[in-house]
């Protein structure tokens, strides 16, 4: 999804609010319709996550997301996860026992919390499960518990990449803009991004 904060930024750049911070530095503010975050992310999909802890392993995709919408610093939405290859583990008697569960579906509801720290360039989503429905195979609650464990109240990171610079030519003079996300906020039907412009010339 960085790629996509990154284009959205760059094309709109010219069209952003500015506030003048300093005298080489302008904050931008820039939002990102909740319409548009839904295709994106839709565009992104299949997305394979990390199903590996100390109670599961093997394969779990998230293959749709909807029902997208965006409040103060919360995203609410539901997922369509599906897993190939899982297995349970548990231990009995100081014995590893491994149950092959094989493929499950499970279709969620969720609210997230959002959070961006500017320092490491990670923005961190938290989500809170409910109303889950699991399918496929016989011991799919079981997996549907165990996957709803491995999600509900943890914070996933995801690395914001760096800004493209955004460089334009007037007359003989090469304007090249630098932006750095200083932060990510979710808004009421929308993804506000504030960032820091240095602008140089030659």
């Amino acid at each position: 999804m960085r790629k996509y904060f990154a284009l959205y930024c760059i094309t709109l750049l010219t069209a952003a609010t500015l506030s003048r911070a300093a005298a080489a530095e302008d904050f931008i503010t820039l939002n990102l319709p909740q319409t548009v975050i839904a295709k994106a992310t839709a565009a992104i999909l299949p997305l394979r996550i990390d199903a590996h802890s100390k109670s599961i392993e093997g394969d779990l995709r998230i293959i749709n997301i909807s029902e997208l919408q965006l409040t103060d610093d919360h995203l609410a939405c539901r997922l369509h996860l599906a897993g190939n290859n899982l297995v349970l583990l548990t231990e009995i008697a100081g014995h590893e026992i491994r149950l092959k569960v094989g493929a499950v579906e499970i279709d969620f509801k969720t609210e997230a919390a959002i959070r961006f720290d500017a320092k490491q360039q990670m923005l961190y989503i938290k989500p809170m499960v409910k109303d889950v429905t699991t399918s496929g195979a016989d011991s799919g609650a079981d997996i549907g518990q165990v996957l709803v464990a491995l999600l509900n109240e943890q914070e996933f990171p995801v690395a914001i990449q760096d800004l493209e610079p955004l460089i334009a030519r007037a007359g003989s003079k090469t304007i090249t803009f630098n932006s750095t996300i200083v932060d990510i906020e979710a808004k009421p039907q929308s993804i506000q991004l504030r960032l820091r412009a240095l602008v140089t010339s030659r």
